[in-house]
């Protein structure tokens, strides 16, 4: 079969591996879609150049795929599944995986859309550790896909108003079809000062830092009011880095963060967002850019990662009918 293989720092192959063999219990999926995470490009483009070779198919984990084999009387041959792998390793034509690690995918909802669930679920289950978002300006620092999908939630749940805020002008663009009241390109504009402009001065009740930069997260710290809130959830490149601690400190913001989804019983928010997109709740549609072969792996994530040809979420084609 064809996997995707990190071979060094920004670099990608695709090579030629052994199907998986699947052990008891296991599951054998042919993978159909798999889109491209910023997670996936921290792994490929900030990882130390000891640690590649990667794992063939390793960072892949936003994927969906289809049943080739199982042993499991409640999963049927055929079947598609949105798949949460443990070993993150879905850039592939197949995977095993224990069926505690499948979510089924109805049929009225295709893969291209579906597969945008796992993203989603990481995004509502930070949700969950937000206070209440009704009447109140919401900033989303970061127009990524996790950014926009911010965007689109917030204005759902009932946000005043929601401030996208970014340095590429056509994901703005996205912010503002999505959900966002306004956008601020925060190359072009000082953010602190366009989102007081923006709020006569009040500045937000609630920041959503998307990014993981030191800069971003600094300057997110200026947006939010005395006694806010403020969500990390951008991963960021350094380990450590200068925060601004005393401004932090001296607006007595509250604040949490957001990590490991995989970990929350039951897979419920990723369930909630399979639910979601499926009934036509949230359209997800904005968000997907392109949708390239396994083959042209190396452009996807040169897209992903350029964010040239306007991409916003690129999509991988797995399955090459080998």
């Amino acid at each position: 079969m064809k996997a995707v293989q990190y071979v060094s720092p920004g670099n990608v192959a695709v090579i030629d591996v052994p199907v998986p063999e699947r052990s008891a219990g296991e599951v054998l999926l042919r993978l159909d879609k798999v889109a491209v995470c910023g997670s996936d490009l921290h792994q490929l483009y900030d990882s130390a150049p000891a640690s590649f070779p990667f794992a063939p198919g390793v960072s892949g984990h936003e994927c969906i795929g289809v049943v080739e084999e199982t042993d499991s009387a409640e999963i049927r041959r055929g079947e598609r599944m949105l798949i949460i792998p443990p070993d993150m390793n879905a850039l592939a034509e197949y995977i095993t995986v224990e069926p505690k690690w499948l979510i089924p995918i109805p049929d009225s909802l295709d893969s291209q859309r579906g597969v945008m669930a796992q993203l989603l679920g990481t995004v509502l289950f930070a949700c969950k550790r937000l206070p209440n978002v009704v009447d109140k300006t919401v900033a989303v620092v970061g127009q990524g896909p996790v950014g926009l999908f911010f965007t689109m939630l917030m204005a759902h749940y009932g946000a005043k108003t929601v401030i996208g805020l970014d340095v590429v002008d056509h994901r703005l663009d996205v912010s503002r079809a999505v959900g966002a009241a306004h956008t601020v390109n925060a190359e072009r504009e000082n953010p602190a000062e366009a989102v007081r402009d923006l709020t006569g001065g009040a500045l937000v009740d609630l920041v959503i830092e998307a990014v993981g930069k030191e800069e971003t997260i600094n300057y997110s710290l200026d947006l939010v009011r005395q006694n806010g809130d403020m969500l990390l959830f951008g991963i960021p490149k350094r380990s450590a880095f200068v925060f601004e601690y005393e401004k932090f400190l001296r607006k007595l913001l509250r604040t949490t963060s957001s990590a490991f989804t995989q970990q929350e019983p039951g897979l419920k928010s990723f369930r909630l967002g399979v639910d979601l997109i499926a009934q036509g709740r949230l359209d997800v549609m904005p968000l997907i850019s392109h949708c390239l072969p396994l083959t042209e792996a190396p452009t996807a994530f040169s897209l992903a990662q350029t964010k040239e040809d306007n991409a916003v979420k690129v999509l991988v084609d797995c399955w090459m009918g080998t």
